[in-house]
C-alpha cells in the first residue's frame, strides 16, 4: 500500500482567540506536532492539511517547513470537519491508495500506533484507534434532563484519530454521505455506512485532542516527558512481506538494497509466501512505491516498530 496522511486542521478556535492550529505546544505551532511524526514515518508517501481558508498561506510555510522528505499539499477546508476531510481527500496524490486521517489537535499520536491501525486495512477494512470508556455513560433526555438507561460501558470505546482505510472505500464513503446529506462526527463513521468493517485498535499511548487552554499545559507535560526520553538511536522497523513465491527473489534484492536483515522466508504458508526482515526507517522510504510497481497488486506488506540500533550497527539484532 501507498499511504497518505490527511491532517484536518480547520477551526476557527475561539476558545483559544484564535485558530488552534497554530498556538505555540513546547516551541511549535500545535499543528506541527503532527506533521512532524507523519514528515518521520517512511510509509507516508503524501500529506494533505486541510485549514480555514485564510490560514492556507501560513499553514503552507509551516508545512514545507516541516516536511521535507514527502510532498506537501495544503488546501482549504470546508464549512464541516466532513467536508475538510473531504477536500483534503480529492487533494490527495493519485498514487496513493490507502489513507489516514488524522485531527490536527491531536499532537501526541505515536507511530507505533499508527503502524499497528495500518496493519489491520485492506479492501473492505478500516480501522480506527481508540481506548476502553473507563466512566460510566447515561443515556439523557436532552430537555428533562432525566436518565433513559445506564449503557454497558464493557461494550463503549472512545474513537480517536488517525482513522485508517482504502482510499476507495473513504471516496465511496464521502460519495454517498453527500448523496444522502449525512453528516458524522468522524471518519469511519461514513464507512459504516457502505458496509465496511471497522476494527477497533487500542492505543497505547496519550492521544488526547487539545480542546481547552488548560490542555496545553497537558500536552506539554507529555511532550517534555518523552522528549526527555527520546532514543538517540536509529529506529528499526519490523516489515513482513506477504507475496507469491515467483516475487521473492525481488523482494528479498528490493530489501537488501535498503540495508535490511532478511530473518526469515516462510514458504509453509497455506497460500504464498512470508518475508520477514529488519529495515532501518529511513531506508525504507520510496519502498511502497517500489514494491507496488513490481508486484502489481498481487503483494502486500506491513511495518511495525521492531528495536533501536546505532546508526553505524546497520539493524543490530531484531527482537
Amino acid at each position: 500500500m501507498i499511504w497518505g496522511a490527511l491532517i484536518v486542521a480547520a477551526g476557527r478556535g475561539t476558545r483559544f482567540g484564535g485558530p488552534k492550529q497554530f498556538v505555540e505546544l513546547m516551541g511549535l505551532p500545535l499543528v506541527g506536532w503532527s506533521l512532524r511524526t507523519f514528515a518521520a514515518m517512511p510509509e507516508i508517501a503524501h500529506i494533505v492539511v486541510a485549514t480555514e481558508p485564510e490560514w492556507v498561506e501560513p499553514m503552507r510555510s509551516l508545512a514545507e517547513k516541516l516536511v521535507t522528505q514527502q510532498p506537501v499539499v495544503v488546501v482549504a477546508g470546508g464549512a464541516t470537519r466532513q467536508e475538510s476531510a473531504r477536500n483534503a481527500l480529492y487533494a490527495l496524490d493519485d498514487a496513493c491508495n490507502a489513507v489516514l486521517v488524522h485531527d490536527g489537535a491531536r499532537p501526541l499520536i505515536h507511530t507505533a500506533d499508527v503502524r499497528s491501525a495500518m496493519a489491520q486495512v485492506r479492501r473492505g477494512v478500516a480501522a480506527v484507534l481508540a481506548t476502553p470508556v473507563i466512566d460510566t455513560i447515561k443515556r439523557v433526555d436532552p430537555i428533562r434532563m432525566i436518565v433513559h438507561e445506564t449503557l454497558d460501558r464493557g461494550e463503549l470505546w472512545a474513537a480517536q484519530t488517525p482513522q485508517f482505510a482504502m482510499r476507495e472505500d473513504f471516496v465511496r464513503g464521502h460519495a454517498h454521505a453527500v448523496h444522502t446529506s449525512h453528516e458524522a462526527t468522524d471518519d469511519v463513521a461514513l464507512l459504516e455506512h457502505v458496509a465496511v468493517e471497522v476494527a477497533v485498535v487500542p492505543a497505547t499511548s496519550e492521544n488526547f485532542k487539545v480542546t481547552n487552554p488548560g490542555d496545553v499545559a497537558r500536552a506539554e507535560a507529555v511532550l517534555r516527558e518523552r522528549l526527555e526520553h527520546a532514543p538517540q538511536e536509529e529506529e528499526v522497523l519490523l516489515v513482513e512481506v506477504f507475496a507469491d513465491d515467483a516475487l521473492v527473489g525481488a523482494i528479498e534484492r528490493e530489501l537488501e538494497l535498503r540495508g535490511a536483515r532478511i530473518d526469515a522466508v516462510d514458504r509453509d504458508l497455506p497460500q504464498g509466501v512470508a518475508v520477514r526482515a529488519f529495515v532501518p526507517a529511513e531506508r525504507l522510504r520510496g519502498f511502497a512505491q517500489r514494491f507496488e510497481a513490481f508486484a502489481d497488486g498481487s503483494a502486500t506488506f506491513t511495518t511495525r516498530f521492531s528495536h533501536y540500533a546505532g546508526r553505524d550497527e546497520g539493524v543490530g539484532v531484531g527482537t
